[in-house]
């Protein structure tokens, strides 16, 4: 059993690692593309990436629960596929209205076949081990993303239309690979509706949207890394502007290195309430700090820049880790690739509206917006907690369908 289950985390972490690795080059190259060469205006790619993203909040749960009466599996391989064959067509956009076209229907396949892969993970990697099957998928993703950023860098230093599109092609035969990976994993049966039970559960199960509305809050915290850091920086402190860069390289060899590690002891519900309540006050501790900078001098800032980065590597850790058990743990077994759809769902939401919070709320208002910002945190790793107390108490057929689903 243990020697299958390893099996299996190998194949996922290979998947995932081809997939991250061709999403990471295409993320850290893509903006550019489009602007110099597919005639998009950057006000143009802003609204197409919106338009975009909100589309891509209505695919998680119907193709989680395809995933589910179909077998997650296969689904998640074959929107995998799909989702390649629809990175291709980024080739030949040409102007706003064929740019957004093209990822309207990408992001619309992609988010279906996240959540249909996150509800293939969940079952693979179950039992006493999975926290930690799952931290070293993250830590192999995460590699793989630092490798795509690094692949980028040198499409970026071509400068030339064919480097970009090379790195497109290249993102595209990483969803392909994926898809083709899955196929070699253990094929998940599909669980049958029952008679006379609705369609779609989890979209009345008030303790899971809780959850999600919950994590959505907190997750807004990755803006912080890639946005919040290098807009604080370059314009209200007298740090050099590397410093943002390092301090995203600080935090993919931190995510690498120690998530493994750091998620060997959150396995339960109870660990994870802890791990998120304590996640929420580093990322206080983070933003505070953030706000002190302005008025520093370089080097006090650059110190405690890099602080604030050790406390928000610290948190995400802790806070990856615990989600995964919230969002797995609190899932019925029998309808897990909805479940999961709607809790992806709420990552995308918030990572689609948390620009518009660093940039709006944050930046525009200095030291104070990061204090409010943390505040929120702070207050978003508290409210878990009721949250699940309410899930220890619900009975094991209602809160995970582990009864229903005994044959």
């Amino acid at each position: 059993m243990l020697r299958s289950m390893s099996t299996n985390v190998r194949l996922l972490g290979i998947a995932v690692f081809f997939n991250l690795l061709g999403r990471g080059a295409f993320m850290a190259s893509s903006a550019l593309y489009f602007t110099k060469f597919a005639g998009v205006t950057p006000g143009q790619l802003g609204v197409g990436l919106t338009i975009a993203g909100a589309t891509g909040l209505v695919s998680g749960v119907p193709f989680g629960h395809l995933a589910d009466r179909r077998g997650q599996r296969d689904v998640a391989a074959v929107l995998l596929i799909l989702s390649a064959l629809a990175a291709v067509f980024y080739l030949v956009a040409d102007g706003f209205v064929q740019f957004t076209a093209v990822a309207v229907v990408f992001t619309f396949i992609e988010r279906g076949a996240y959540a249909a892969r996150q509800a293939v993970l969940s079952t693979l990697t179950a039992g006493e081990n999975a926290t930690l099957a799952r931290a070293q998928i993250r830590t192999i993703g995460n590699l793989g993303v630092a490798i795509g950023s690094g692949i980028a860098g040198l499409a970026i230093w071509a400068n030339t239309q064919e480097a970009y599109m090379g790195v497109i092609v290249f993102n595209a035969a990483s969803y392909l690979i994926c898809g083709l990976i899955l196929f070699a994993l253990p094929r998940i049966a599909a669980v049958p509706v029952k008679p006379g039970a609705p369609k779609l559960p989890v979209l009345r199960d008030r303790r899971y949207a809780a959850a999600t509305l919950v994590n959505m809050i907190m997750v807004v915290h990755f803006a912080m890394l890639d946005i919040g850091f290098p807009l604080w920086i370059v314009q209200h402190t007298s740090a050099p502007h590397w410093m943002a860069a390092a301090l995203i390289l600080f935090n993919t060899v931190g995510c690498v290195l120690f998530q493994v590690s750091a998620s060997r002891r959150i396995g339960t519900l109870d660990s994870a309430r802890r791990s998120w309540r304590l996640a929420g006050f580093l990322f206080l501790g983070t933003c505070v700090l953030t706000g002190l900078t302005g008025g520093t001098s370089a080097l006090g800032a650059c110190v405690l820049l890099l602080v604030a980065a050790g406390l928000h590597l610290y948190g995400e850790i802790i806070q990856s880790a615990a989600g995964w058990v919230i969002s797995f743990d609190l899932a019925p077994t029998d309808q897990n690739g909805q479940y999961q759809g709607l809790f992806t769902t709420g990552f995308a939401f918030s990572q689609m509206v948390a620009p518009f919070v660093i940039t709006t709320l944050v930046i525009e208002n200095g030291t104070i917006g990061w204090v409010c910002l943390g505040v929120t945190f702070a207050l978003a790793g508290i409210a878990m907690t009721p949250v699940l107390r309410i899930a220890d108490g619900a009975s094991s057929a209602d809160s995970h369908g582990k009864e229903i689903a005994r044959p």
